[in-house]
């Protein structure tokens, strides 16, 4: 027994069910402890990728700890429920079952993907970081040229009236004081400060600036050996999901859960059984019994099969007016 309950707590993560595993061999009791610990790894993965993502997005290092841990909750949670309501390994796979376990599939992998992108950013932090340095110079000379442009004409126009001023005052075709002077040379000064200080807060902007969207994008773009590592991580995101389904049905784990779920579903069918008729007479007044059309409810696998006798034209004459 003692060894058997040292499963216990991965077990819980695998969402299957302890009392019955107890009862089990100590290779299965193992394989839905690999498959619980796989689980408990892949959420502290998901806590670290969600933080990191919500940390890029906030900026703020509480919060996007909590929301990690709350997204991770809920998207784990949505993961066991696909888990737990698998089939394992059964008889009749019809298309609709296939259809069934593609979507799944297909549904187990797209959060597999939120998890592991995020985390590839980290791995691969040094490499990403040199890349987005390069795309940081491109954008900071663009935004550089585009701000002084539109500052160097409001200066050229300023250089221009101090000049046309100067030799007009020079050559004595007019009289101005030296403030109307000083007022265009101020003007000029303060371009050339709001020209520098927004060139600087231009760059500093698009410095610290995380790039996060363009960085993911850049990482499985430019290096598409990353996606061996997204390979690896889905494999390992979807594997308690076949260390289930590939379980022999003649196991003792699959025996007892299909025994447990029949009964389960027959002692709720008895109920609902003697539930239908109180519920109809409460309502209208008059007892109404559910009418069975299988001969093995609540499955419904066997319809009854209803044998209908003819006779002849004489028989129904008879019926009719009587012999």
């Amino acid at each position: 027994m003692a060894r058997r309950s040292k499963y216990g707590l991965f077990w819980k993560f695998s969402g299957e069910d302890r009392q019955i595993l107890k009862n089990c061999s100590t290779g299965i009791q193992l394989r839905f402890a690999v498959s619980g610990l796989i689980i408990s790894l892949l959420f502290v993965s998901g806590v670290i990728s969600y933080h990191h993502t919500f940390f890029q997005i906030f900026n703020i290092p509480y919060l996007s700890w909590v929301l990690g841990v709350l997204f991770s909750l809920m998207i784990f949670n949505i993961y066991k429920l696909n888990l737990i309501t698998i089939s394992t390994n059964p008889d009749k796979k019809g298309i609709g079952y296939f259809v069934s376990l593609s979507c799944r599939i297909c549904f187990m992998l797209l959060l597999g993907l939120t998890i592991i992108k995020p985390l590839e950013t980290l791995i691969l932090k040094r490499t990403l970081d040199l890349e987005l340095a390069y795309l940081k110079v491109g954008e900071i000379d663009k935004a550089t040229r585009k701000t002084a442009a539109h500052f160097d004409d409001a200066i050229d126009a300023s250089d221009s009236d101090i000049k046309a001023l100067k030799e007009q005052l020079v050559s004595g075709r007019i009289r101005i004081s030296q403030d109307k002077l000083d007022q265009i040379e101020s003007k000029k000064r303060k371009l050339l400060s709001d020209k520098k200080a927004l060139i600087e807060e231009t760059e500093k902007r698009i410095d610290e600036s995380p790039h996060y969207i363009r960085g993911l994008l850049l990482l499985n773009s430019k290096f598409k050996w990353v996606w061996n590592i997204s390979i690896v991580f889905l494999f390992l995101f979807l594997s308690p999901l076949f260390l289930k389904y590939f379980m022999s049905r003649t196991s003792t784990y699959v025996r007892n859960m299909t025994l447990l779920d029949k009964k389960i579903i027959l002692e709720e069918y008895e109920n609902l059984k003697l539930q239908y008729p109180l519920v109809f007479e409460k309502a209208i007044g008059e007892q109404i019994h559910l009418e069975e059309r299988y001969e093995d409810p609540p499955f419904n696998l066997v319809p009854i099969t209803i044998e209908l006798k003819t006779g002849e034209e004489e028989d129904f004459l008879n019926h009719l007016y009587g012999p």
